[in-house]
This record gives C-alpha cells, structure tokens and sequence, in this order.
C-alpha cells in the first residue's frame, strides 16, 4: 500500500487552514512540475484558481483548467503535470471519512469534473476566511465548505439527471477556455456549429442560466481573484477581465456580490498583512 502524501507534495509556497473536519489549503506550483503517482489520506474537492494541471486518475486524464472543480477519492492514486503556466488551486482535504460527511459519501465515492462559476463565488468566500483569525474562524469556514460542498453535489447529481448534447458542452469548454475574448452568442453558435436560438435556449435549460449571465460570473470570479491575490491596480484588472473601465466594473461587481472591486481588496490585503504562510486555526487537538 502506497504511503499518503501531503497535498503540498511539489509546492514552494502554500498556507493551510484547519478545521475540525477538514484541510483546505492554498497552494502554488511550479510551471512544467511532474508530480509522481501518489495518494492522500483524506477525500478532496480541489478547485482550480490560475494555470491548471493535467490529472491521471482512474483510468482517466482530467483537464483541471481554471475555474475547474474535481474530486479525488480517499486512497485513490493519481499523478500530475502543471502547465506552462504553473497552477494555483485550493485542496479541500477531509480528515480521514467523518461522520458528519456521510451525505457526500457519494460524491465523493468516484472522480468527478465540474465546471460551473457558482462554485467560484463558494470559493471566494472561503479564500477570505484566510484572512480572519477569531473565535469565529472555524465554524465560520467549516459552513461556507459545507455550502461549497452541497451546491458541487447538487451540480454534479443534475448534471447526471440530464444528459446534454456533446456540442453544449463544447459550448460551456468554449466559454471557459476563451471568455475574455468572446465577442457574443452567434461566435460560440459558430464555433459548435448550431444556431444561436438553440445554443441560448439549449444552455439554459440545462445549466439553469443564461449564457450571458454565466460568463459574466466567469468574468466576475476571475477579477476578484485577481484582487484579492494580486496588487494590480484595479483599472488594470478591469480592462483585463474585459469590463469597459473600472465604473463598469465597479457597477457589475456591487450588483453581484454587495461591495465594490475597493472593498474586496481592502479586505483582501487587511487579510494577508495578518496571514503567515502557513495558519492553524480551530482544530481540537
């Protein structure tokens, strides 16, 4: 029986959070790193933040590109291969099978890929708690991985409900791959070779929203990461995540999540003042 690993195996730079139940950690890898068949002592909901990484597991090669989400079963090995581009992701990592986690004993059962920005926002949420160091801190991050938790098994269990035609997708991969330079429907219609009407009608019934409004909170997931792991101006992030200037951001950003691009990064950057490398936080001993 091959001995686990930490999920830091290959990283230089990494912080952790513990919980009760779980370890999530934050970790950075580097570009072109090969990280030999290994397993881990707990299950894992990982989930892609920049780069990506090429995932053996079961049988199987995982594409776990950005704004990807997957799960790696307890005890099952897998290796991996980073892009050119390095990967940041963060590991949420079970201690061992607890019991309160007897609901996801099926999702977490089998290797699953999920692509949906709802599940950005979950994640969001749970990188600011990075930040915080209260008496709150613990049951805190142990509820928004809970809700991270519950909304991934229910897209993956509606996912399974419905089976999609190949082409739509194509059309979500499509979206995910080139959002920043998508110029509207009829290009991603071109590109799965459909027409429009049936692209927009097809993918909201089947992702339960519009097209429209799942690249905007592919944009909006991919800005306020930037802000909160990053010093670029906040101009600069706008016009890169494809906003029209920093008011339109500010606009499309308070309507979404109730702050502003400001707001998010004051808090961010009061957080990482306060955050060493590697946090503790609330676990009994």
């Amino acid at each position: 029986m091959q001995a686990a690993v930490p999920v830091t195996m290959g990283s230089p730079r990494f912080r952790t959070m513990e919980t009760h139940t779980f370890s999530l950690t934050e970790a950075w890898f580097p570009a072109g790193a090969v990280l030999e068949p290994h397993t881990h002592d707990g299950s894992i909901l990982a989930y892609m933040l920049h780069g990506g990484f090429r995932t053996r597991i079961s049988g199987r090669v995982l594409p776990c590109d950005e704004g990807t989400a997957w799960t790696e079963p307890l005890g099952e090995q897998h290796a991996n291969c980073v892009s050119e581009h390095g990967a940041q992701c963060l590991v949420i990592q079970t201690h061992g099978q607890p019991a309160n986690l007897d609901v996801f004993e099926s999702f977490f059962d089998q290797v699953r890929l999920l692509r949906d920005p709802a599940l950005g926002g979950e994640i969001l949420g749970i990188l600011k708690e990075f930040g915080e160091r209260d008496a709150f801190s613990s049951i805190s991050l142990e509820a928004r991985v809970m809700v991270l938790l519950g909304g991934a098994a229910r897209i993956e269990a509606r996912e399974r409900a419905r089976e999609r035609p190949r082409w739509l997708c194509q059309a979500r991969d499509f979206l995910h791959e080139e959002w920043r330079t998508i110029d509207g429907l009829s290009e991603v219609a071109h590109v799965v070779d459909v027409h429009p009407s049936s692209l927009a009608h097809e993918f909201s019934r089947y992702f339960g929203q519009s097209l429209g409004a799942y690249l905007r909170r592919l944009r909006l997931n991919w800005a306020l990461t930037r802000l909160m792991e990053t010093d670029d101006p906040i101009t600069q992030i706008a016009l890169e995540a494809g906003f029209s200037d920093q008011s339109h951001f500010t606009r499309q950003c308070k309507r979404m999540t109730g702050l502003t691009p400001a707001v998010h990064r004051r808090r961010a950057c009061a957080g990482r003042e306060h955050s060493p490398e590697t946090l503790h936080v609330g676990r009994p001993g």
